[in-house]
């Protein structure tokens, strides 16, 4: 080891000798449990920071005020560390609580269209294919060219099938009240 690092060293050892109540004692008052954060995670940033500021050779005249400031920027970096840490935690949870509502809303939709669809194929077949023409969001006037009918047959057949499909829904326990 070169005699530069063992003076650093040495010096390191004496700094930490001089003033480890110092430290101690400016971690302490923050009273960090409540925080979550554990006092010697931020003592060892301390010493780190101590560490680093002997290897850049800085010339310090007031020890006591420069290594207070490394305790206070120390306490105030762990902070932002867990409150980073949170917000990730925060959001991952907030993605995953939607992953799950979309799930359940994706199953109950999927739940839903099965269930018409029985209730679809249960009617007669001349209203079931204008049903489900028209569920597939086609007009009247499409469906009629579509299957070659008139428009009035057309118009009666999708009525009598809406009105049926209402009527195999409710036996399915499904309600659908209309938004007038």
């Amino acid at each position: 080891m070169m005699d530069s690092e063992r003076i650093k060293e040495r010096e390191f050892e004496d700094l930490l000798g001089r003033f480890a109540n110092f430290i101690r004692i400016h971690i302490h008052k923050y009273n960090l449990y409540k925080y979550g954060l554990d006092p010697d995670d931020v003592s060892q940033d301390v010493r780190i920071k101590i560490w680093k500021l002997l290897d850049s050779e800085k010339n310090i005249t007031n020890y006591p005020s420069y290594i207070k400031k490394i305790v206070n920027s120390s306490v105030i970096d762990q902070l932002r560390k867990i409150r980073r840490e949170e917000g990730i935690f925060s959001h991952e949870r907030q993605v995953a609580e939607n992953e799950v509502v979309h799930s359940i809303e994706m199953a109950r939709v999927k739940s839903l269209e099965e269930t018409v669809g029985k209730a679809v194929d249960l009617l007669i077949e001349s209203r079931r294919q204008v049903v489900k023409l028209y569920l597939l969001n086609l007009s009247i006037q499409e469906i009629s060219s579509y299957l070659n009918w008139s428009a009035d047959k057309t118009r009666n057949l999708l009525y009598r099938g809406l009105s049926d499909l209402k009527k195999n829904l409710k036996n399915m326990d499904i309600h659908y009240e209309s938004q007038r």
